[in-house]
């Protein structure tokens, strides 16, 4: 008994110097059917009639975040976790089974974290700024 013949499927004509790959035409957020535009306009409008939101100058509820965030790192918790990982250190150590690059690295992280406020304020002051 003979297969099933296939269907065939017969090659899509091309006019001569034309590429067989078809490509999209671009469609970017900014041209797609002005969208994009509206969508700038709005925004900018917006800003323009809140003069409150356009020439706000202070910056204290984002200071007050990062404020809490470097106390996060430096604080009491930070110290307490450094403490630990000394300690694990010299377990380490006494069982004979320190690894130096290690111990190296985690003393190194330890001074630039509970050091970066003197840090960044010597390149600050480096800078003249």
């Amino acid at each position: 008994m003979a297969a099933p013949a296939l269907p065939i499927h017969k090659p899509i004509a091309h006019r001569q110097g034309t590429s067989c790959i078809m490509t999209k035409p671009s469609t970017s957020m900014f041209t797609r059917n002005g969208h994009g535009i509206a969508l700038t306009l709005l925004t900018v409008s917006v800003v323009a009639l809140a003069p409150d939101l356009a020439f706000a100058q202070s910056a204290a509820p984002v200071e007050g975040i990062l404020d809490w965030f470097v106390g996060v790192l430096q604080g009491s918790v930070a110290r307490s976790v450094a403490i630990i990982a000394v300690c694990f250190l010299g377990f380490l150590f006494l069982s004979g089974r320190m690894a130096w690059q290690m111990a190296f690295s985690i003393i190194i992280g330890i001074a630039i974290i509970f050091g970066a406020a003197e840090l960044v304020d010597a390149m600050k002051s480096s800078a003249g700024v």
